[in-house]
């Protein structure tokens, strides 16, 4: 009877003593913030050991821990070889002001990329190669889109992923009907300035160059909530520089402004996940062919949603998206370009990720 109550007793102080998955979560991100990663992770850990709400969190968290830190690849590091791809089917309605139609059309759209990743303790190096294909339907109907029947693109890239960097650079080599070709370069970076439980602040630089096309170059302030499963978002605040054509005078107008890309995805536990996105450039003329130019201001830019189901390496998506231009012209003058114009697209496809 004794031993009875003295199991009793050390019972019930195990039970008081013993910390919640709750109170090890809130200790855990305590000790993340402090900078001791490695207490961080024994305590995610221990909470991912008792039952509660947080399971999924912190399963995640802990993955992407061992996966940055890459504790189950010894110090010489590991090859993997990873392809993706899709398949898009999209109808287009194009209203430019001054027409007095509409015009329409159809896009069959597909790509396909191949690459070989190295893991090493702290860096992701990856190696990419990829095709992709655009051919119109009806592109007869759309004459002031300039569409060809068919397009096509092959480019390689290389990427940098770290704990608080993200590197990418590479070259498209694009040809259309008529066979002729143009070569695209691009480099996107960010670096991470801060972290806090699933947040992270960073900045990030854009650059983008068409021989035969628009420049682009972009300097942004960014924030990201990461979520395997709930809310994720991530948003992008800065400046952009542009340059594009006109049509009359043949000329670059260069274009200077502030730039805002946010983005807020939802992820269910069954696989389906709804995102919404924008993005949108102002942009004041810091360069024309003439004084009238240099009062001319544009906003252009996207707006749309996805649907998507992926339950495992295959997935089905539905989307909307909407491509828009507006000018502010000095009255009385004519610059070349449709005052306003909307291109409006819906889309159904298929993607992978093996």
């Amino acid at each position: 009877m004794i031993r009875s109550g003295i199991i009793a007793i050390l019972l019930f102080v195990s039970l008081v003593a013993a910390e919640s998955q709750e109170d090890l979560y809130f200790r855990a991100m305590k000790a993340e913030e402090a900078g001791d990663i490695s207490l961080a992770i024994e305590l995610f850990e221990k909470a991912l050991e008792e039952p509660g709400p947080y399971t999924a969190e912190l399963q995640e968290i802990v993955d992407d821990y061992r996966a940055a830190l890459n504790e189950d690849d010894d110090s010489t590091g590991s090859w993997e070889f990873h392809t993706s791809g899709n398949a898009v089917f999209s109808g287009m309605h194009y209203k430019r002001k001054g027409a007095s139609t509409a015009e329409k059309g159809r896009e069959l759209t597909s790509s396909i990329s191949a690459s070989v990743d190295y893991n090493s303790k702290n860096w992701i190096h990856s190696l990419e190669v990829n095709m992709s294909g655009d051919w119109f339907i009806d592109n007869e109907d759309m004459p002031s889109l300039d569409t060809s029947a068919w397009e096509a693109s092959a480019g390689v890239s290389y990427s940098l992923i770290g704990n608080t960097l993200v590197l990418d650079v590479g070259v498209d080599m694009n040809v259309s009907e008529g066979w002729e070709w143009t070569p695209d370069f691009y480099v996107w970076t960010e670096k991470y300035v801060a972290r806090a439980d699933r947040h992270k602040l960073g900045i990030a630089y854009w650059a983008y160059r068409s021989y035969d096309g628009p420049t682009s170059v972009a300097l942004y302030a960014s924030w990201h909530r990461y979520a395997k499963y709930g809310w994720r978002s991530s948003v992008y605040l800065g400046g952009r520089f542009e340059a594009d054509s006109i049509t009359v005078p043949q000329y670059w107008l260069k274009w200077a402004g502030p730039a805002l890309k946010p983005s807020f995805a939802y992820r269910f536990k069954t696989d389906i996940s709804v995102e919404a996105k924008t993005n949108w450039f102002y942009g004041f003329v810091v360069d024309g062919p003439n004084e009238s130019y240099e009062k001319v201001q544009k906003i252009n830019g996207s707006w749309g949603a996805t649907i998507a189901w992926e339950p495992g390496a295959f997935g089905l998506f539905v989307g909307a998206e909407q491509f828009f231009k507006y000018y502010i012209v000095p009255s009385g003058y004519t610059i070349g370009y449709a005052k306003n114009s909307l291109l409006s697209e819906l889309k159904a496809g298929i993607k992978w990720n093996l």
